[in-house]
């Protein structure tokens, strides 16, 4: 699947039949839930798979979105409610707000959305949709320590390994290390 931001689609790469085809989204801008083929996504960024959904951060809706990949599947929203609706709320998918969330990872029943703008690591509970910061102070610079002590500069991608989030963390042109566990934020050493 590939993220097709400028014409605010999802494509599909089918690597057996060699075929490139749009998957999901009109091409409109904007952000209504549908068949995929139906639905209205704008700049989807980030994308991550995890048991039969596909989960989008969809950039300039502020939204993740989730796309059922059964055929016929359908496009919902996790987060988000309309074009250039934005802000730092915590709380129930309705009311949570994100400002433009570029990267996505799933794992452990949640997804981790990397919250760019707000400099944060939020979680949506799948059960519920309940979004909650997990790492990020929200003011953006560079800060290891715990939880929302922790300071981000634009954090873009974002990936689910072992228990821990490993986050490319744009503007400080570094990796970092969320460990769930223990609510820890480390910067990853790089060796030349």
């Amino acid at each position: 699947y590939i993220a097709m931001a400028g014409t605010h689609q999802l494509w599909a790469l089918d690597l057996n039949a060699a075929t490139l085809q749009p998957y999901a989204g009109t091409g409109h801008e904007g952000i209504r839930d549908d068949e995929r083929r139906r639905a209205w996504l704008a700049q989807p960024s980030g994308l991550a798979v995890a048991d039969g959904q596909l989960y989008v951060a969809d950039s300039e809706t502020s939204a993740i979105r989730a796309v059922d990949l059964t055929p016929g599947g359908a496009v919902r929203t996790l987060v988000g409610t309309g074009l250039f609706d934005f802000g730092d709320v915590d709380g129930p998918g309705d009311v949570a707000r994100l400002q433009h969330p570029l990267g996505v990872a799933a794992g452990d029943d949640a997804v981790y959305v990397a919250d760019s703008y707000n400099h944060k690591i939020k979680q949506i509970d799948l059960v519920d949709r309940h979004v909650v910061t997990r790492f990020g102070s929200g003011e953006p610079g560079h800060a290891d320590g715990g939880g929302t002590a922790a300071r981000f500069a634009e954090p873009g991608g974002i990936a689910f390994a072992d228990g821990r989030l490993y986050i490319a963390d744009t503007n400080n042109h570094a990796i970092r290390v969320g460990d769930l566990a223990t609510g820890v934020v480390t910067t990853l050493p790089l060796v030349r």
